[in-house]
């Protein structure tokens, strides 16, 4: 039952992401338009490289060294102290080198309070804590207090942004509301560590080094094609190219996170049952987190992909018309991704297989740098989206591949193939509703209500046993029992 509410919190968190921006981004993009959009999703992109660098691999790390010892209070407050100060000092020396470039590259110097302000972004980041809460299966109080500064984030963005010289004000609240995140955790720290011992002539740094600097590999990999692809847009292509691309890959990834909030809630009890030895439970729960994600993320795929011109009309405006091609062409990644999380994520990770995650997002980098040299310069935006798609399925393709060596995937292909042909449906009722009607509030509005009509009539009446009415039925069980 503690798995289900995890996999509930993280769920509303993971939807409260979606909604929120669905809110103030299309406000943005309308207010600020997409050169002084693409100019404030550039620099959040280059803060958030830092960050992940910064991060050497903790939030996959920190999770599972902080997930072995929830019931060692000592341990857990060792832990937690000792992969902290790691990150302060990988934090404060990529501090002074942001600091340096902001002041050295041109581009940085064209807008240098921008990128300041970027700077304090990123270094309040290391506040965050969010692999400690997830290690300790905290996600009640993830899900509150995120929902609660993205509501603060709404308030202001329609209070202070009103005109395209408002943009630094974005970055501004951005590190606000960070400041306030990190005060609220501190709060909260004080009830889930062990201050009482004196742990601190203890630590020991050295031995999370070795691991640390496999998944700093890692992610510095994984870094040159999630936060580059839009960096090296805006260098070859500019800031407009970014705005059109961030715009289609932002709609995307918010789908991706709803996703990846079921692996993530997951995760914490996999590495508990993995480590007791009960191969058997960790299997069935592999098996039943790609059932529940491909069956979601094959018809929100076709969704996507078959009313993009509709959804970029709703949601940002004709002027954002280029938006529509990297949208479609960036819809797989709903899919791609999702696999990535459980056979990356899941697998390896709870495995602790971190030498074939290396490899896995060295093919993804070397797939990334290429592409994007040789197509962005000719097909910008678009470019870009190929770029960012073969990439994670190459990546995608090299999980499954390593974990097929360490986990049996008997049964996995015969579930996704069933699942893909249940995708024709949906393709029908796209085709059908828009030729009965052109008007794009109607196309979205009638393909979403039937769709939803027909998922839940498929997996609930049409399959006698699926894992979402397996779920259910254990969920009014539970509730009748109490």
């Amino acid at each position: 039952m503690e798995t289900q509410k995890n996999v509930f919190y993280n769920v509303v968190l993971a939807i409260s992401q979606v909604l929120f921006p669905l809110i103030t981004f299309p406000y943005l993009a309308r207010v600020l338009g997409p050169s002084q959009l693409g100019l404030i999703n550039f620099a959040e992109s280059i803060a958030r490289y830092f960050i992940l660098l910064a991060a050497l691999g903790i939030p996959i790390y920190g999770v599972r060294e902080i997930a072995k010892y929830q019931q060692n209070s000592i341990e857990r407050t060792k832990a937690f102290f000792e992969i902290s100060i790691i990150n302060l000092i990988t934090t404060s020396v990529l501090a002074i080198v942001f600091i340096i470039l902001v002041h050295v590259i041109p581009t940085f110097k064209m807008d240098t309070n921008l990128y300041i302000w970027a700077i304090y972004y990123f270094i309040l980041q290391m506040f965050y804590f969010e692999w400690f809460f997830t290690g300790m299966n905290q996600f009640k109080y993830i899900a509150i207090r995120s929902f609660g500064i993205r509501f603060l984030f709404i308030l202001f963005v329609f209070l202070l942004i009103k005109t395209k010289e408002d943009y630094l004000k974005y970055m501004q609240m951005q590190v606000g509301l960070s400041l306030l995140i990190g005060l609220i955790n501190f709060k909260y720290l004080y009830q889930l560590l062990d201050f009482k011992v004196a742990i601190f002539k203890s630590l020991d740094l050295k031995k999370h080094l070795k691991p640390l600097l496999i998944l700093f590999l890692t992610i510095f990999s994984i870094s040159v094609y999630f936060s580059l692809d839009t960096i090296f847009l805006g260098f070859l292509a500019g800031n407009e190219s970014v705005g059109y691309y961030t715009s289609a890959l932002k709609l995307t990834k918010l789908i991706i996170a709803v996703l990846s909030a079921i692996s993530v809630a997951m995760f914490p009890k996999m590495i508990n049952i993995y480590h007791q030895g009960d191969s058997a439970k960790f299997n069935e729960m592999v098996k039943q987190c790609f059932t529940l994600l491909v069956s979601i993320s094959l018809p929100l795929m076709v969704i996507i992909g078959g009313l993009a011109a509709e959804i970029i009309q709703l949601l940002l405006g004709s002027h954002f018309e280029r938006a529509v091609l990297p949208l479609q062409i960036t819809a797989p990644l709903i899919l791609i991704v999702s696999l990535s999380g459980i056979f990356g994520f899941q697998v390896l990770s709870a495995l602790s297989k971190d030498k074939s995650i290396l490899m896995s997002a060295i093919i993804g980098m070397l797939f990334s740098i290429i592409l994007s040299i040789t197509l962005v310069p000719l097909f910008k935006e678009n470019g870009e989206a190929i770029t960012i798609l073969l990439t994670e399925l190459s990546v995608c393709v090299s999980f499954i591949y390593f974990s097929q060596k360490y986990f049996s995937l008997n049964g996995y292909a015969k579930i996704f193939f069933n699942q893909a042909s249940n995708t024709i449906p949906y393709i029908i009722i796209i085709f059908f509703i828009k030729l009965f009607s052109q008007d794009y509030l109607f196309v979205l509005f009638s393909t979403g209500i039937i769709s939803l009509l027909w998922f839940s009539l498929f997996n609930f009446y049409f399959r006698p046993n699926n894992v979402f009415k397996e779920q259910f039925m254990r969920i009014l069980h539970k509730r009748r029992l109490n």
